[in-house]
């Protein structure tokens, strides 16, 4: 019960430690209530297999790797087509590879601590990637109400958020290169994400830059552009 509240993950108990060959630390947890029915939402009261899953988390007095002692449930609901399926929580939703609490650290030390995302990866033994993605998904879902911002000055940066795809077109045959980049508006100020864009020249930019209210576009005084050449950039701020 102590080792469970110290470690303190909503919705886990804590089983056992041991500290593997390389000296880390390795936490093994279980998830405390039984898990309700995807499809019917009743409670399972009887288990089919056991599995072992790894998942990322917060350090805690140094690197810890978490196991989670996870477990497949029948539902026993006559009426559902679902014969079985594998817990989930809150913490770690199905198809999940680390916790909640992981992410919104990540997220907490890039937008509102303003560190470097290579930093924060650095710092969470994690990849940049998946500092990338927790800050996307956050910015997506967790957006303020923009326009009633005041920012000063703006960052613009650009991320390719995976490597150059190829489609071929089934009418003509011909194939045509996509590269999938990005752009991210935020407050210099905050560090706070304003927009997400598609694209990394002025396009996608200017056309966010227009949606906003002219009095919002008149309060920014500073625009930093490092990846835009002279002329994409003057295409940009001319929004404003």
């Amino acid at each position: 019960m102590t080792a469970t509240t110290l470690f303190n993950l909503p919705d886990y108990r804590f089983i056992s430690t041991t500290i593997t060959a390389d000296g880390c630390r390795q936490v093994m947890v279980e998830s405390e209530q039984p898990p309700g029915c995807p499809s019917c939402g009743v409670i399972a009261t009887r288990r089919k297999e056991r599995r072992f899953q790894r998942i990322r988390d917060i350090p805690v007095a140094g690197k810890i790797e978490v196991v989670w002692r996870k477990y497949r449930w029948y539902c026993q609901e006559l009426e559902c087509q679902r014969l079985s399926f594998f817990e989930s929580t809150t913490q770690v939703p199905a198809r999940a590879r680390s916790t909640g609490r992981l992410r919104d650290h990540l997220v907490d030390a890039v937008i509102r601590s303003g560190r470097a995302m290579s930093e924060t990866a650095a710092g969470f033994a994690v990849s940049w990637w998946m500092v990338r993605a927790a800050v996307n998904e956050a910015a997506l879902l967790k957006l303020p109400d923009v326009d009633a911002l005041r920012p000063r000055m703006l960052g613009i940066d650009e991320h390719r958020f995976r490597s150059v795809r190829y489609f071929k077109d089934p009418a003509t045959n011909a194939w045509t290169r996509f590269e999938p980049w990005m752009s991210t508006i935020v407050d210099l100020d905050t560090g706070q994400v304003l927009g997400v864009v598609d694209g990394r020249d002025h396009t996608g930019i200017g056309a966010w830059l227009i949606q906003r209210p002219l009095e919002w576009r008149l309060g920014v005084h500073v625009v930093a552009i490092s990846w835009l050449s002279q002329r994409q950039t003057t295409a940009a701020t001319g929004m404003f």
